[in-house]
């Protein structure tokens, strides 16, 4: 079979991670050779080098502070890397890596634009006949987590329309993550398994 792809979006700390992560389990327990990709990877690897070296922290950390901290210059390189190629760059990086595991799923955790005609959501929906998911987070007050700066205000809401499926789940604890797992369940139920497994037997 074809690579099949699924795109998750959402905001910086909406928990795009932790779905990636229970979608992934569900998909090896139904057996499928599924893997987990970003497309924040090459632009990590590009930036860890200056960050670490003049910054004196780690681009890979889970810190959210130290994250804030050099966010926006992420943001800056990768909108650069996209203006020049009108949102193909880091999607092409993408293919190139996929290409060379050829796994049966793909799934990118990072799904954040549809600003160019041929940008990321275009690329996994149009051109790689994908399924887009959404999530969002409630914090324990019940209020959604707000995205992190204006670009994420600009281009969240954006992506969101184009999704096949909308998660919103509430903030636990780590100890309790487990219990978000039927989320994942859910969004696999209703609308991957069945695309997937048509293009398993196409």
């Amino acid at each position: 079979m074809s690579t099949f792809y699924i795109g998750v979006s959402g905001v910086a700390r909406a928990g795009k991670d932790s779905f990636t992560n229970a979608l992934l389990e569900i998909l090896k327990n139904d057996g499928f050779n599924a893997k987990r990709f970003a497309l924040a990877e090459p632009l990590k690897n590009d930036c860890k080098q200056f960050i670490h070296e003049k910054l004196g922290l780690d681009v890979w950390t889970d810190n959210s502070e130290e994250k804030s901290i050099f966010r926006e210059l992420l943001v800056w390189y990768g909108k650069v890397k996209r203006q020049q190629t009108q949102g193909k760059y880091w999607t092409s990086l993408l293919d190139e890596h996929v290409n060379q595991v050829l796994p049966e799923v793909c799934i990118i955790s990072d799904i954040r634009y549809q600003q160019y005609d041929e940008d990321e959501v275009h690329w996994l929906k149009n051109k790689k006949n994908g399924i887009l998911i959404h999530v969002e987070r409630t914090d324990i007050e019940g209020k959604v987590v707000p995205p992190a700066n204006m670009d994420e205000t600009i281009n969240d809401s954006i992506v969101k329309e184009h999704a096949d499926y909308k998660v919103c789940w509430p903030t636990v604890g780590v100890e309790d993550l487990y219990t978000l797992d039927i989320y994942a369940k859910n969004a696999y139920d209703s609308v991957v398994r069945e695309k997937l497994y048509a293009t398993k037997n196409s």
